[in-house]
């Protein structure tokens, strides 16, 4: 008997909500859209007023106040309402596309990370990934148009704006320095107990690779020679290109020393066919390195850019501060070395063991904020090193909104 109540009540209520339902959808179309309702819903949500349940009375009034309803009805009402918003929000939600320079070996990867744990979708954004192994390149490519998002260190990013260009900082893929200087396994290394500076003497008149010339790898390298008292002639600069054809050269013998990022580190470890010598990840090096701790490795976007898209750009501040909380999680490890292998495959022997090293090396430094004075320094000393001809000012280069 019981049941048969609750039976009936439910059905009085659902009949109630039926009529209810019709005097939402008259009051959300008569007349000029009100504040809030004022999208279109799309065809899949358009339903003919023909085909609603017609209501028992005629009714006196369409003002909220004759709208006798019993608790259970509005509490439906309420959820289908608030359904239904959430559902056309999201249909109408843009996806905004931000193509981001990428790099061979660990790259960019919190954006990699982002893109793995849904989190620029979450956002609505596309977090596209352009592989440019040379930063300089990537700035260039940035400014032609062809990607929104450069990624490099501060020196490539000062040297464009001392030369014209006005660009946004967003934020850092890595937070301490990414370049170590390496000895190939074949060079005598007399001072290496000694450390930095006295170390450097042993590369006199040898060859150091890096990325490119005019790279940040040949501009931190001059600075680790002016600190140990020597100058850029004293060696020769050679470009090898990113860690998958710098290996090939350091292994045979075609250079002396190597300036370069990870997953360098990895093979050297792994294989033994180098060393490294200069960590300034390890507070190792000249001060003018070791103090750009904080604004090492920058995403940056040209200006205009910027204010054109201000909304989708703070959506990926977020979209980054979320990846780097997922990164710094000591927990997530294997997660982490599962994508890198996924995204970037080492065709050596004991490459997945390659990777796995230069991953615990770079973890930690994998992080989104910037720190304003180390972009300031940066600038400071390429000035003063006689990198630039006029000092930066960095005050107004971090993109806030």
């Amino acid at each position: 008997m019981i049941f048969v109540k609750r039976v009936r009540r439910h059905s009085r209520a659902l009949d109630e909500f039926s009529s209810t339902f019709a005097i939402f959808f008259a009051l959300t179309s008569l007349g000029k859209p009100r504040t809030g309702i004022t999208r279109k819903l799309s065809p899949a949500w358009s339903f003919p007023m023909a085909n609603l349940p017609l209501m028992k009375a005629p009714v006196q009034s369409l003002s909220p106040t004759h709208l006798k309803v019993n608790p259970m009805t509005r509490s439906l009402l309420s959820t289908f309402v608030a359904i239904l918003l959430s559902l056309t929000g999201q249909a109408y939600a843009q996806t905004t596309t931000l193509k981001i320079q990428d790099y061979p070996g660990l790259g960019n990867f919190l954006v990699r990370v982002a893109n793995a744990n849904g989190i620029c979708a979450k956002h609505n954004l596309k977090c596209e990934l352009r592989t440019i192994p040379q930063a300089p390149l990537g700035v260039q490519t940035m400014l032609a148009g062809d990607i929104d998002v450069a990624y490099g260190p501060p020196e490539v990013m000062i040297q464009a704006i001392n030369k014209g260009a006005e660009f946004k900082v967003l934020g850092n893929g890595a937070y301490e320095p990414i370049f170590f200087l390496m000895a190939a396994a074949g060079l005598d290394t007399p001072n290496a107990a000694k450390g930095y500076p006295a170390v450097i003497q042993d590369f006199k008149g040898k060859k150091i690779g890096v990325t490119a010339r005019g790279a940040a790898a040949e501009f931190q390298l001059i600075s680790l020679l002016q600190g140990a008292g020597m100058k850029a002639d004293d060696v020769t600069i050679v470009a090898v290109g990113a860690p998958n054809t710098a290996f090939p050269a350091i292994a045979n013998k075609q250079i002396d020393g190597l300036m370069l990022f990870s997953p360098m580190d990895g093979f050297c470890e792994v294989t033994k066919v180098c060393r490294v010598v200069v960590d300034p990840r390890k507070g190792e090096g000249p001060e003018d390195i070791v103090k750009t701790a904080g604004a090492v490795s920058l995403m940056m976007v040209k200006a205009d850019f910027a204010q054109k898209n201000a909304a989708a750009l703070d959506a990926f501040g977020k979209a980054m501060h979320e990846a780097q909380v997922i990164v710094q999680n000591p927990d997530n490890f294997a997660a982490m070395l599962k994508l890198a292998q996924e995204t970037f495959k080492i065709n050596v022997p004991n490459g997945d063991q390659i990777l796995e090293v230069a991953l615990r090396n770079s973890m930690p430094a994998l992080r989104y904020e910037v720190k304003p004075e180390a972009l300031q320094h940066a600038a400071e000393y390429m000035q003063r090193t006689g990198q630039i001809d006029k000092l930066v000012d960095t005050s107004n280069l971090i993109f806030a909104r």
